[in-house]
């Protein structure tokens, strides 16, 4: 007996074959897009990154030419998204650049209102979905081209069963 799932699964399959083929790009082009218009604020006006460093772990790197090239990196790191060079790399790099983010967002509750967000701290915690966003970009990338290897099991997580 098919339970409702099934019956709905055999109605979208259409619908799941298509986003499964523009899923990958998709969120690869929306995340250049980001890194791009990240970038041009930060050349528009450095003078809120800068402080959000000034105030952060990171303090001493609280310049507007860090922040500048912090930019020139997204924006490469844009064009190689746009471009579809070097995926598994320039995802593992940002990566880094939202995990440096978050670190913000973590060691400065004065500045976030961690864990009762200011507009600071809701700004930075976006940076968790572009994480995820830069280890899909990666992950999908690395197995396209045989990079992955299953050298460590993965335990799946349990799925509910809608009836």
């Amino acid at each position: 007996m098919k339970t409702l799932l099934d019956r709905a699964d055999s109605v979208a399959a259409p619908l799941f074959t298509l986003i499964e083929r523009i899923a990958a790009p998709l969120l690869r082009l929306s995340l250049g897009l980001i890194l791009v218009w990240i970038a041009a604020l930060k050349f528009h006006d450095p003078a809120p990154v800068v402080a959000l460093i000034h105030a952060s772990v990171f303090s001493a790197l609280a310049s507007a030419t860090f922040v500048h090239a912090l930019g020139s990196l997204e924006i490469i790191a844009a064009l190689l998204l746009f471009s579809g060079r070097g995926l598994r790399y320039v995802g593992l790099f940002s990566l880094l650049l939202f995990a440096g983010t978050l670190t913000i967002f973590f060691t400065t509750p004065a500045l976030t209102g961690f864990p009762y967000l200011t507009l600071a701290g809701q700004f930075l915690l976006k940076d968790l979905v572009l994480a995820a966003a830069s280890i899909t970009v990666a992950a999908t990338d690395a197995a396209r081209h045989g990079v992955a290897r299953d050298t460590m099991p993965v335990t799946p997580l349990p799925r509910a069963r809608l009836a």
